[in-house]
């Protein structure tokens, strides 16, 4: 396993140096860098074959390099000038590592060489103890350093190592993800990017995203340390050689993980917390720089009360241009001028969808601990629930992780859904009623069809199918549609009446095909609603959209068809005009209908007998 260190402190307290006598590496590698005398940008440099140091900038205004450094390391060496002491980026540094989560860290005082006075270096330790007394640097070993006199080296070296072989890594996420550091071309090779490898595993020829920018690159080479690699694992510091169309802008700041796992997004919801010391509030609309993963984005905060120092909250930030991010994880938020670090978060909604109005009741009601969280995600989406393998994805997290949060929160995965039992019972109330309502307001229809309950109810499809097979000892099957099983069609007395009535007009109307607004009431509606009930009841036909015949007319002329057919091999439309003594209005209707029976079989400009026809 390959570990990662960073340095942290203020400019011109040693980091760069100490880092050369560590390693016999120069991490500043510009021509900017050495004729400035001060590290601008990121370097790297290998303790061993398992350990990286990455050196940052100590400077203000390299603040956002530092954090890129920072955000993937593993243990933190902050570093302290004995002439010096504690200085502004020393606090702000070791501010920024603690909102981002760092666990492990070593102190290393250095230039102790220029103190001629134990008692002040004794000093500085005293006020270095008080500043991290509330860190994960509480406990941390606090080594006296010279490269002039070669004072102490050997024991920073084997304190680094010691606690790399007790690192315990993060969570591996279940998939291969690396935020990139460094980008730059190589004649023979193209783009090759560089990161520490924070989730997952890589070989030759994986397919990858690049997320923000939407697009796809295959591996062409893999290093690590150096020596060519036919893979990649999570912790290493990995060099990827890219292949693949549109790779020539890729920046520090994207990401590349494996395929449909990280979308890039232009607003999420974190939970704040405001440094202690801060002067700075946190107001609705202010612009504030985001620094997450290896990039910085400025972004304007949506927040209903502003947040002070000591202070948490959820907030929405509206990203002035897209990032990947990923569930959970840390980043530091800055003033936007002047800038200065003024709290830590963590990502609790990577892409928030609600509409406006549903918004800000999401964001203030989102929980930090992930189980809880995930148990609202899945019942704030219980008309469309989704498998496990779906919500890993939504949480850039494994399956397992998954599994132990359905179980924390007593949640149901069945049939490849995620659900819980007031989802469900939502699920199965709401397509009761609305049953229930189809039935008291069109009580002479059968059932209703599925697309139209999917309509009424917003559920997927999915659930829906699910919910039905769940209730099926109270649903019936009928007419291609759905009803409660406690529904029967059973006519008023006045409506028996009138279908009684129904039936006589239509007798009467023999092949004249009425509709039901020439019928006897006025009441479209109703003529059809009893209209429909007759078909069910095999009492009336609907030759074609609201065209009627009653069952003994329709009998009749069946009939009359078969005699006509044991003496004519065809019959023709004038032939069939004249066995109804209608229109050609309605014998084409008649004729189409008695085809669709089979009771005859179109042939050119003929019909001939069917295998129905009697």
């Amino acid at each position: 396993m390959q570990i990662v260190v960073g340095t942290a402190g203020h400019i011109d307290h040693g980091k760069t140096a100490l880092v050369k006598a560590l390693t016999g590496m120069d991490t500043d590698g510009l021509a900017e860098e050495k004729a400035r005398g001060m590290t601008i940008d990121l370097g790297f440099a290998y303790l061993d074959q398992s350990i990286t140091i990455i050196d940052v900038p100590g400077h203000e205004k390299f603040i956002k390099n530092m954090v890129a450094g920072v955000s993937t390391i593993d243990i933190a060496l902050l570093v302290v000038a004995a002439d010096d002491g504690i200085m502004p980026q020393t606090r702000e540094h070791l501010q920024i590592l603690k909102l981002l989560g760092i666990k492990k860290g070593i102190i290393a005082l250095t230039k102790t060489d220029l103190i001629t006075d134990p008692e002040w270096i004794d000093l500085i330790e005293l006020e270095l103890h008080d500043l991290v007394s509330d860190t994960f640097l509480k406990n941390a070993p606090l080594i006296r350093t010279s490269i002039q006199k070669n004072i102490g080296l050997d024991i920073l070296k084997e304190e680094i190592i010691h606690q790399s072989k007790n690192l315990n890594k993060n969570t591996d996420r279940g998939f291969f993800y690396m935020p990139i550091d460094r980008v730059f071309s190589k004649k023979g090779f193209g783009t090759i990017v560089t990161g520490t490898v924070l989730s997952g595993k890589l070989k030759m020829g994986d397919e990858l995203d690049i997320v923000p920018g939407k697009k796809s690159a295959r591996v062409r080479g893999l290093q690590t340390h150096g020596s060519i690699a036919s893979s990649v694992k999570m912790g290493d510091r990995a060099a990827i050689n890219l292949s693949g169309t549109g790779l020539a802008h890729l920046i520090r700041g994207q990401v590349i993980s494996s395929k449909n796992w990280v979308k890039e997004t232009n607003k999420i919801i974190a939970r704040v917390t405001m440094i202690s010391d801060t002067k700075w509030e946190l107001k609705n609309r202010q612009r504030v720089h985001l620094h997450i993963g290896t990039t910085e984005v400025i972004s304007r905060v949506v927040i209903n009360n502003s947040i002070k120092s000591n202070q948490s909250a959820n907030v929405l930030f509206l990203l002035e241009k897209p990032l990947a991010t990923l569930m959970n994880q840390n980043f530091i938020i800055r003033s936007f001028s002047p800038m200065e670090t003024i709290g830590g978060c963590v990502v609790l909604d990577t892409d928030p969808t609600f509409k406006r109005k549903e918004l800000s009741g999401w964001v203030d009601k989102l929980c930090l601990e992930s189980s809880k969280r995930f148990n609202q995600f899945v019942n704030i989406n219980w008309k469309n629930p989704k498998s496990s393998g779906t919500w890993a994805r939504d949480f850039n997290t494994n399956d397992i992780e998954i599994k132990s949060w359905i179980t924390k929160e007593n949640l149901v995965n069945n049939q490849g859904i995620v659900f819980s039992s007031q989802s469900f019972d939502l699920s199965v109330k709401l397509v009761q009623n609305t049953l229930r309502a189809f039935h008291q307001k069109y009580p002479y229809k059968k059932s209703l069809a599925k697309e139209r309950i999917i309509d009424d109810t917003k559920l997927s499809i999915n659930w829906l199918t699910f919910i039905f097979s769940s209730i099926k000892n109270k649903l019936v099957y009928v007419d291609g549609g759905y009803a409660l099983k406690s529904h029967s069609v059973e006519l008023s007395i006045n409506d028996e009446r009138l279908s009684d009535k129904l039936e006589e007009v239509l007798k009467k109307a023999e092949f004249n095909l009425p509709n039901a607004n020439t019928l006897l009431s006025d009441d479209n509606k109703k003529n059809l609603e009893l209209l429909h009930v007759l078909k069910n009841n095999n009492k009336v036909y609907e030759i074609a959209q609201d065209k009627w015949i009653h069952a003994s007319v329709w009998n009749k002329l069946t009939n009359e068809l078969s005699d006509f057919f044991s003496t004519n091999d065809s019959l023709k439309v004038a032939d069939f005009k004249n066995i109804t003594n209608t229109s050609r209005k309605n014998a084409i209707p008649m004729l189409e209908f008695l085809d669709k029976m089979n009771i005859t079989n179109r042939s050119g400009d003929f019909r001939i007998k069917g295998k129905s026809c009697g």
